[in-house]
């Protein structure tokens, strides 16, 4: 397996700090115990939690791809510099992507090709232009379907039938490089304005999992309508094969995980807890907090998360979790012993909300001012 998503390179499975805490205590006892012990240490504040929360419940989402595609399609010469530099011509459209981190590639679909992206060892994904990616796309089954047998997972699960003559390219996502298909440009469309054409983009269209020359996209707010390369632009074709040893489990034709795509970004607090820890805490510029680094404990944890096979929210942010715990621990940014007593106070109601937001290692319910009860404090909700 290749480090392009970051995987651990020390062939050691991952090991938790404290599996007893990862078994027995809740992960929304476990994320507040995080961002408490976090605060307290003066690593993060709850603003920076809550700002990334904000961002990717309200502002980050498919609304920025298809403003994108409409733009491409509507201006030749803006077309041809996305093709060319993603990340600066999105950035003409105030979608920023960070270069540092990644760099974003668009590829064109055509009447002869269609393209559609993956990522095999996790869940890759362009969030500044598609937003959070689906349940689907990191499941166990669309991650190595896709690559095995594309036409027949487009066709039975997202009503995608290609005809024979249109060649199917597989591109996926890794830790340096986050792709977005531009679709084609649906049939009468010509009087539309480029407003109008953003509302017939769908997320599902710049996955690569139908083509809006079909008809029935529904739109571009994340609606159910809503290849990897080596760096020089040589796309992984669906018939050479990626690397999909990440997933051991046969899933030839098993079903692809269907949730209401219309939902929130987030099923439970503690999902977007967790979420938001991790993309606050990652700083390129500290050693060993890279973004690449915590993924290498992510991509580790989701390859031994023994519920992996349902591709579900819950297993998916509960290896985030446990990888966010053993990527602090592992970097004596918290102590474990410290983790496991905090969680525990969290769920057995000994710590309260003032704590969680604040840090507050002494603060109790009964010494909390007035109107500072459990879930009284700060923002009024619990992400």
């Amino acid at each position: 397996m290749t480090d392009d998503h970051g995987t651990r390179d020390d062939g050691d499975p991952p090991s938790h700090p404290d599996p007893e805490l990862r078994d027995e205590v809740d992960p929304q006892a476990r994320a507040r115990a995080l961002q408490s012990l976090l605060t307290e240490r003066g690593i993060l504040s709850t603003d920076a939690v809550d700002e990334v929360i904000a961002t990717y419940e309200g502002d980050v989402g498919p609304m920025n791809g298809a403003r994108v595609v409409a733009r491409a399609w509507t201006d030749p010469e803006y077309r041809e510099w996305l093709l060319a530099d993603g990340i600066e011509a999105v950035a003409d459209l105030d979608v920023s992507v960070n270069d540092e981190v990644m760099q974003l590639r668009v590829i064109e679909n055509t009447p002869d090709t269609h393209n559609v992206v993956v990522c095999t060892l996790c869940s890759c994904y362009p969030w500044a232009v598609l937003g959070l990616p689906p349940t689907w796309y990191k499941s166990p089954a669309y991650r190595s379907r896709v690559v095995d047998e594309p036409r027949a997972l487009l066709r039975e699960e997202f009503d995608t039938d290609l005809a024979d003559d249109v060649d199917v390219e597989v591109w996926d996502s890794n830790s340096e490089v986050r792709y977005m298909v531009l679709p084609q440009r649906p049939e009468d469309t010509g009087d539309l304005s480029e407003a109008e054409l953003a509302e017939l983009v769908s997320r599902n269209a710049m996955i690569g999992v139908e083509r809006l020359s079909d008809g029935g996209a529904i739109a571009s707010d994340g609606g159910t309508r809503a290849t990897r390369d080596d760096g020089v632009g040589t796309a992984a074709s669906a018939d050479t094969g990626l690397d999909t040893s990440a997933t051991e489990v046969d899933t030839a034709g098993i079903p692809v995980p269907r949730v209401d795509d219309d939902g929130p970004a987030f099923a439970e607090p503690w999902m977007a807890r967790s979420f938001a820890l991790a993309v606050a805490l990652t700083d390129e510029e500290e050693p060993g907090r890279a973004w690449g680094d915590f993924q290498r404990e992510l991509v580790a944890e989701l390859e031994a998360s023994p519920g992996a096979e349902d591709g579900s929210d819950a297993d998916y942010y509960g290896a985030w979790l446990a990888a966010l715990e053993r990527f602090l621990t592992g970097r004596d940014l918290v102590d474990g012993a410290a983790l496991a007593a905090r969680a525990t106070a969290f769920a057995d109601g000994d710590r309260n909300a003032h704590e969680f937001v604040e840090g507050d290692p002494h603060a109790h319910a009964d010494q909390l001012p007035e109107g500072h009860a459990d879930g009284a404090h700060g923002h009024g909700h619990d992400h």
